[in-house]
């Protein structure tokens, strides 16, 4: 059987699709970076969201910051907990999660260039009925885009004072969204 050479309109096709392929592939990484790029978050946004933990009589648990005007780091990272200790007696109609010793702050946390932020060993302490709650938390999250991020938080407790006793680390995840 003899082989015969492709035809001229075979090799232009040939050729066509071998430059082609090239172009489809700087096209994909264009689209990647892009998407990267996408997912640093607005400077000077305020985000604000919820975390997973249960609803009180219909109030969330609600997660907020701010990003910087060199868009480099968070600001005012705080989030809301009733704590691992666990708490009970609920009256509706009260928000238990905005009063201030539900409020736990992290304060700055970095943003790296690809959109991912990270922040550990924060403390906050609250002092009521004579026994101080300190809270050891920390952050771990990426901007899904410019104004969307998601994370984990994870915190542990300790109370002195009156009584003495410890619990966590706890993990809660979050959503928060920008303006």
């Amino acid at each position: 059987m003899r082989t015969m050479a492709p035809q001229a309109s075979t090799r232009h096709w040939m050729g066509r699709r071998m430059i082609a392929i090239p172009i489809v592939i700087v096209a994909a990484l264009a689209t990647a970076t892009t998407a990267a790029v996408a997912a640093h978050p607005k400077r000077g946004a305020h985000f604000a969201g919820f975390s997973d933990l249960t609803a009180i009589s219909g109030f969330r648990a609600p997660v907020s910051f701010s990003v910087s005007s060199s868009g480099a780091s968070l600001l005012n990272f705080k989030f809301s907990s009733l704590g691992c200790f666990g708490a009970g007696g609920f009256r509706p109609g009260v928000d238990y999660y905005t009063k201030p010793e539900a409020i736990i702050k992290i304060g700055t946390v970095k943003v790296s260039k690809s959109g991912r932020f990270s922040a550990t060993g924060a403390v906050s302490s609250h002092t009521a009925f004579g026994i101080t709650t300190k809270t050891t938390a920390g952050v771990n999250g990426t901007f899904t885009s410019a104004k969307t991020a998601t994370g984990t938080i994870n915190f542990s407790q300790q109370d002195t004072g009156k009584y003495t006793s410890s619990c966590g680390p706890a993990s809660i995840t979050f959503t928060a969204k920008g303006r």
